[in-house]
Parts: C-alpha cells; sequence; structure tokens
C-alpha cells in the first residue's frame, strides 16, 4: 500500500478473529491515501463515506455508499479519494473458504465469480454487514460471530456471485434436527460454538442457522445469550461477584456483561446483585436516573 499526505486523524484497523478463520476485517476511517492492493484473497469494499476511483482490470469504476467493490485474487486495485477522506470497510476472504460456502450452499455450476466488479447491495446486506463488522468491535462471543458470519455469507453470494440462487427454505428433518440443537443448548449451552451444535444436530452450520431461526424466532447465538444471562442471575443470587460471573459465563470482561444485562434485564449486575441483598420486607426499583437505586418499604 501507498500514499502520500496522509492525514494525522486516519485510522486504520486490520482484524483477525480465532473464530472465523480465513477472515480478515479492515476498518478505514477518515482515509485520504490513494490504496494499491493486490489481495491474496477475494474482497469485498463497502463504502460508508468514502467517494473515489476504484480501478482494476484496466477499467475504472465510482465508488460511493450504497455500492461493493468486489476484488478477485491477484488483481491489483488502485483507490483513489476525490472528495476527500472517507471511511470503508474492507471483507478479505480465503479462496478456500469462499469455495466452501459455495459447495454447501450453491448447485455444483456455481464458481466463485463476482456478478460485477462495482454493485449495488439491498439494505438487509448492508445491514448485514453492519452488523458483521460491528461485532469485531464488540468482541463478541464465538457462535454470535460465526452465526453472523454465515448469515452475511448467504445474502454475499445471491446477491454478489454469479449464477447464485437464494437458499432454500428448510425441510422437516432440518426443523428436528433445530429441536436437537435446543437441547444442547440447555445442557451444554454457554461456550458451545456453532459448529459443534450443527454436528450435535447432524446440519449443516447453514442448515443449523435456518432451522433454529426459522423454528424458535431468534438465532442460536441469541437464545444462547439468555441463557448465560438467566445463568448469571442465579449466580449473582447466590452471592458472586460480577466480574466473576463475567467469567463463568463466557463474556469478554465484565462491560460486555454488564452491557448484555442491562438490556436485557434494565439494570446493571450491581443494581440487581443489591435488590437480592436488600432490608427483609423491601424491594429495590431502578428510578429515572439509572444510576440511582430507591429502596421501597411494603410493609
Amino acid at each position: 500500500m501507498a500514499g502520500g499526505g496522509i492525514a494525522s486523524n486516519e485510522v486504520v484497523d486490520y482484524q483477525r478473529a480465532a473464530a472465523l478463520p480465513g477472515i480478515e476485517v479492515i476498518d478505514a476511517q477518515r482515509s485520504p491515501r490513494q490504496w494499491r492492493v493486490i489481495p491474496d484473497g477475494y474482497a469485498v469494499v463497502v463504502f460508508t463515506t468514502w467517494q473515489g476511483r476504484a480501478s482494476t482490470r484496466g477499467q475504472t469504476h465510482v465508488g460511493e455508499r450504497g455500492l461493493a467493490f468486489c476484488n478477485t485474487p491477484g488483481d491489483l486495485l488502485i483507490g483513489t479519494p476525490l472528495s476527500g477522506p472517507g471511511s470503508f470497510h474492507v471483507l478479505q476472504i480465503r479462496p478456500e473458504l469462499l469455495e466452501q460456502w459455495l459447495s454447501e450452499q450453491q448447485p455444483s455450476s456455481v464458481r466463485p465469480e463476482w456478478a460485477a466488479v462495482m454493485k449495488p447491495i439491498s439494505d438487509p446486506l448492508r445491514r448485514q454487514f453492519a452488523d458483521f463488522f460491528a461485532a469485531f468491535e464488540r468482541r463478541t462471543a464465538a457462535m454470535e460471530a460465526q452465526s453472523q458470519l454465515l448469515e452475511l455469507s448467504e445474502l454475499l453470494i445471491s446477491e454478489l456471485i454469479q449464477g447464485a440462487r437464494r437458499p432454500h427454505p428448510v425441510t422437516g428433518s432440518a426443523n428436528r434436527g433445530a429441536a436437537r440443537m435446543r437441547e444442547c443448548l440447555s445442557e451444554e449451552g454457554l461456550t458451545v460454538d456453532l459448529e459443534t451444535l450443527a454436528k450435535r444436530a447432524g446440519l449443516s452450520r447453514f442448515q443449523a442457522l435456518r432451522a433454529f431461526k426459522q423454528r424458535y424466532g431468534l438465532p442460536p447465538h441469541a437464545y444462547q445469550l439468555c441463557l448465560r444471562i438467566s445463568h448469571a442471575r442465579g449466580l449473582l443470587r447466590e452471592g458472586l461477584p460480577a466480574a466473576e460471573v463475567a467469567l463463568r459465563c463466557g463474556f469478554a470482561d465484565q462491560s460486555h456483561f454488564t452491557r448484555h444485562f442491562k438490556r436485557m434485564n434494565g439494570v446493571t449486575p450491581m443494581q440487581y446483585a443489591r435488590a437480592e441483598a436488600g432490608c427483609l420486607g423491601g424491594t429495590f426499583r431502578v428510578a429515572n436516573d439509572p444510576g440511582t437505586l430507591v429502596q421501597r418499604s411494603d410493609r
């Protein structure tokens, strides 16, 4: 990569996750540089505020919000901003991973070829990209990251790959597998990942994700989060400190745990624990100030 006159407030972050082998994300914020890249994998550039020219294979395309630039391994990309610094994300996919997705989702005749170099993307795909990129910043659990990547891959392939078709609805046998997945989540679900869960149910990861969501209304990782929060409430009632509860329930850290706990319960873990430790005959409620506890006597 090369460029000159780089502004001091440019931020470029390369992100990888152990739970997602074959994937690398680039988060470029306020980038004024000319980018010159030869990727060793497939790449999808999703523009947020960046506007400019993207040149590859002897052709130049105009990139802006609402479009995705699709690059092929070994093809030189030159990206030149036209209206000052801008921001974008890049999803880089190892060739063997894209081929695996295609073999699991599409007929054998569909090859790893982009339908177009620069292509408009639908609102659902744009939102799925945004959710997936945000997952790296939130340090999500393995199952959530894997689930979001698989959901993204299905939309990405159906919209951006030449000749791809949308996935078929799940069948009765897959629905039965979803029930088995629910049993596994209840028995050992605090840290189990999607691949392990799918194997226990005798399904592919794609079948497992679609079947569970269709039957129960939530993807497996969201159901798993509900179980973890439920388990956390029990540990807090036993008097364990929030930091230890966060660790036992598989959260990245206490702040990660607190954010999810409050979103699902309306109070922080500390507020919940204090309510349990309240005076006999009294309860606690959250006042208008979410950081304030007010004791209310019921006697």
